[in-house]
């Protein structure tokens, strides 16, 4: 299971046996803090409690002063380390005093009980399956728990379904009928003969607006992010920042270079086709603050070989194009530092993107227009849009359905009507199913409908952010071993965002309190419209990935196995390449986990 996992930890690896029980832990490490003496696991003074940790303790510090005052011995540096410390002090309430991105477990010997724990957003991954009649198994990535060689591989219908609907298997299911994924802000307790318990130490909070004046707010904001920025600069290694010349990097960049002592090094990754290049505003935010920047462009020849690499390198599918083109910047990153700071959680916390304005609207358009002239408005509106992305979310905004309806349309590019089209035998049982609307329905209360912006902002932090936003950071970072931290997602910075109301966030076209630290930060940089982290995907399909498509459709598993319709896919990319209708949204999720499934069943 360790050598499954080796890129995520090439520095070091260490293993823990309890004899006693049959019980054991294990690591690998991407050495960061306290390079030399940080060697995992790690055990407390008598070596009764062993620990092991993926990722960063980012007020370890703190806890460290906190815990010799105590009177606690430790013998590195190292952070991991404050965790079995702060178990003979808290116990199982440790998480509580955790800041940084985690995912941990630790072995009591004495009580014969195990604590597993993710840190509250999900930035670390953590996958369990519960084995025989009294066994748990977890670990950091799938492919280390199918290493274990007892947690079977079969695939869920129900969660290729759910991947083709939303471009990412949602948790806690995995694509994996055996096993599953420990949520953010949970823990996992296991002690032999009582089984697997699992609970939530921390929730994203609900909107309790709290009425400040915008420049307090912002004044704020600021101390927040500063302090969150200069938490995640802490290493004893190399550290750069990820730089689209957006407001959530920019920013990010500007307090990182304040903070330093030298010049930051910042990376973008740019592209020879499609409308989407970042490099110029990048460059001169760069430029601006004086960094080091370095840029890669994403060719067009380079994207088959690079799209093909990740998607198949991954312990799940995932159909976000922008993993490709991280990836592909993590990479060149790799080549300067082993961390990098990065952007992520802006949108989700500060209302960044444009949706929640418009199924705002949408609500009180239900008020304001009669039922009828709803219906016939939108049905127009539709016809007329024909597959113009703008016009056919326009007419579910006038159209009369649910909030979530309206939401799940819009965040899948409204592939659920397309599954009648695209699915093979072995899903079209499913094809009319609701499962991803009834798992919307779990996550958020009936207020959604109430206060949309509100409820989406929390519906996003726990499925979309860490099933996809975060997924795709950690992976593209731990594909080529480096490290990505994430400033907006301090604790303290997310409970203030929810103290804030959504309509001040919504201001100025989101963003509103980012929009003034940047403002005061770097007075001079010119407003840009939101563009999210795009790739060319539609032009990619086009060349050489359209090939690669090709080739699937003729001997990939995907479709000669029944997963989906070989026949019908190749007429979507005879539309997308003819350029009749781009079939981006469609193409991209069958090519992610048909690549993905190919590789895997090569390696089985």
């Amino acid at each position: 299971m360790n050598d499954a996992m080796r890129h995520r930890g090439p520095d070091d690896a260490g293993t823990y046996l309890d004899r006693a029980t049959g019980t054991a832990l294990g690591a690998r490490r991407l050495s960061i803090i306290d390079v030399e003496g940080g060697h995992q696991p790690v055990s407390n003074e008598d070596g009764t409690i062993w620990a092991v940790l993926n990722g960063e303790l980012y007020n370890h510090p703190e806890l460290q002063s906190w815990l010799r005052r105590h009177g606690h011995v430790l013998r590195s540096r190292t952070d991991t380390e404050v965790l079995v410390h702060l178990y003979e002090e808290l116990g199982e309430d440790l998480a509580h005093a955790l800041e940084g991105m985690f995912a941990f477990a630790l072995w009591d010997e004495r009580r014969a009980s195990l604590l597993v724990a993710r840190d509250r957003f999900g930035e670390k991954p953590l996958f369990y399956a519960e084995h025989a009649t009294d066994e748990v198994i977890f670990a950091s990535e799938l492919s280390a728990l199918l290493a274990s060689g007892v947690v079977p591989d079969g695939l869920s219908a129900e969660a290729v379904d759910l991947f083709f609907i939303h471009g990412y298997v949602p948790g806690p299911g995995t694509i994996f009928g055996s096993a599953r994924q420990l949520p953010p802000g949970h823990r996992l307790r296991w002690q032999r003969g009582a089984g697997v318990r699992i609970d939530a130490y921390w929730l994203p909070p609900e909107t309790a607006p709290v009425e400040q004046p915008f420049p307090y707010l912002v004044a704020e904001t600021r101390q927040l992010l500063d302090r969150s920025v200069r938490s995640r600069m802490i290493s004893d290694v190399p550290l750069g920042v990820f730089l689209s010349g957006g407001v959530d990097s920019s920013l990010i960049a500007a307090l990182a270079a304040a903070a330093s002592g030298a010049p930051i090094k910042t990376f973008t990754v740019g592209y020879d086709v499609g409308d989407v290049n970042e490099t110029v505003p990048a460059r001169a935010m760069a430029e601006q603050l004086g960094a080091q920047h370095h840029e890669l462009v994403l060719t067009l020849d380079d994207a088959a070989d690079r799209a093909t690499d990740v998607l198949t390198a991954v312990d799940q599918p995932l159909a976000d194009p922008a993993f490709t083109a991280l990836a592909a910047v993590a990479e060149l990153a790799r080549q300067e530092v082993t961390v990098v700071i990065g952007g992520e959680g802006a949108d989700e916390l500060f209302a960044g993107y444009p949706r929640y304005q418009w199924l705002e609207r949408a609500v009180r358009l239900d008020h304001a227009l009669p039922e009828r002239a709803a219906a016939a408005a939108s049905t127009l509106i539709r016809r007329a849009a024909g597959e113009h992305v703008r016009g056919r979310r326009l007419s579910t905004v006038i159209g009369r359905e649910d909030t979530l309806s309206r939401h799940l349309s819009w965040v899948t590019a409204e592939r659920l009507p397309m599954r009648h089209r695209c699915y093979g035998e072995r899903l079209v049982e499913l094809s009319g199913g609701d499962a991803a609307l009834r798992q919307l329905s779990h996550l958020v209360d009936g207020s959604v409908d109430v206060d949309p912006a509100a409820g989406l902002m929390r519906l996003d932090q726990r499925l979309w952010l860490p099933d996809d936003v975060l997924m795709k950071a950690d992976r593209a970072g731990m594909l080529v071993s480096l490290e990505i931290r994430t400033p907006y997602l301090h604790r303290e910075i997310a409970e203030f965002a929810a103290s804030v109301a959504p309509r001040v966030h919504m201001q100025n076209g989101g963003k509103a309190l980012l929009r003034g630290v940047l403002a005061e930060l770097v007075p001079s940089r010119n407003r840009r419209p939101k563009t999210a982290f795009r790739v060319p995907v539609g032009e990619w399909l086009r060349g050489s990935l359209g090939d690669v498509l090709r080739e699937q459709l003729t001997s990939g598993p995907a479709f000669q196995d029944g997963w989906f319709d070989r026949i019908q896919t190749g007429r979507l990319l005879a539309e997308h390449a003819a350029g009749t209708r781009d079939r981006s949204d469609i193409l991209w999720p069958l090519l992610s986990f048909s690549l993905w499934l190919d590789r895997r069943s090569r390696s089985l």
